[in-house]
């Protein structure tokens, strides 16, 4: 089935593993993370290792060790942690971005740059804490986490 809007596992990945660790009590390892968002240990590896060079987490080795987020999750927008890892993203008006349309004008009619720039400014005005501040099952996953 083909996806209207399609977002990478590795972006996936990046926003789970900021909500586990944002919402978690306790320090937080990459196969938990793997774990409870059902991704690879491997590509979460990576996926955090990236969102640490980028300044969004900090780790600490050792069996307890884990991840953190490096600043509040009311001051991390949504943008930056999908800009750490795709870098500056850009909403193009085409959206298999021809320079000149043939046909002089968009067939889609804009709504690609449309859908595109509300979903920027979701991700501009929107923080860690927003999107998990009304995640019903919050506590369901500290008690996953616990028990991991």
């Amino acid at each position: 089935m083909t996806k209207i809007l399609a977002i990478s596992e590795a972006n996936v990945i990046s926003f789970h593993a900021m909500a586990l660790i944002a919402i978690s009590e306790i320090s937080i390892n990459t196969h938990d993370i793997a774990e409870i968002s059902g991704a690879s240990k491997h590509h979460a590896a990576k996926v955090l290792q990236r969102l640490v060079k980028k300044g969004l987490l900090g780790s600490t080795r050792g069996p307890s060790g884990g991840f953190y987020l490096k600043k509040h999750a009311e001051d991390i927008f949504l943008i930056e942690i999908l800009e750490a890892l795709e870098g500056e993203v850009t909403v193009n008006d085409c959206p298999i971005d021809n320079a000149i349309c043939p046909f002089g004008s968009c067939l889609m009619g804009g709504i690609c740059t449309e859908v595109g720039n509300k979903l920027m400014d979701y991700l501009r005005s929107h923080t860690l804490y927003d999107m998990i501040k009304n995640v019903n099952e919050t506590k369901d996953v500290l008690k996953t986490i616990k028990n991991l």
